[in-house]
């Protein structure tokens, strides 16, 4: 009897085919679609993938930025997206701080869009006391050197026992070279 309960539950479970991910262009327009993967379909973003380096008000800013599939729990959706790790180094070479040694994708630095038909990749920067846009396009067609530009929306912190001990985001404008 078991067997012929376990052969049944067999026959149903492979009569229904198995689930399958919808996937469609990263910039695809509307609503979004429930357990939809939003995948780079074009390669859009990989001239922007990885590491870059500029310097800001005397320090080296250097990061890194990958791509990964990144689930959204607001909309129940996939979505390919950039993320940056980074670092700032004195004018000597020291290394002021980084983001390096955050786990796996845990980043302070994630792509929202692209704006301007595409030529502007438009990234969020967040940390625990300091938000902020951050806009990036190429300055050259052979797409080596990028114009960063990074808009602060600060907030009043009330409690800032968990900030870093200084902004670590290069508020303003500079360029960066491709590594």
């Amino acid at each position: 009897m078991k067997r012929l309960l376990l052969l049944f539950i067999l026959c149903i479970s492979c009569s229904y085919p198995m689930a399958q991910e919808q996937i469609l262009p990263l910039e695809t327009k509307g609503a979004s679609a429930e357990g939809a993967y939003y995948k780079d379909l074009d390669h859009e973003l990989d001239p922007f993938l990885g590491t870059w380096q500029g310097i800001f008000q005397g320090k080296t800013f250097i990061i890194t930025f990958s791509k990964i599939k990144r689930f959204n729990s607001l909309g129940n959706y996939y979505k390919d997206t950039v993320i940056g790790k980074y670092k700032m180094l004195d004018s000597g070479g020291n290394e002021l701080y980084s983001t390096y040694n955050l786990a796996g994708n845990k980043t302070k630095i994630s792509s929202i869009a692209f704006m301007d038909y595409k030529t502007k990749l438009w990234l969020s920067f967040t940390d625990k006391c300091i938000e902020g846009d951050i806009l990036i396009h190429f300055t050259n067609y052979e797409k080596t050197q990028l114009y960063w530009k990074y808009i602060t929306n600060q907030t009043i912190v009330t409690d800032d026992s968990q900030c870093a001990p200084f902004n670590e985001m290069p508020r303003g404008e500079f360029v960066m070279n491709k590594l």
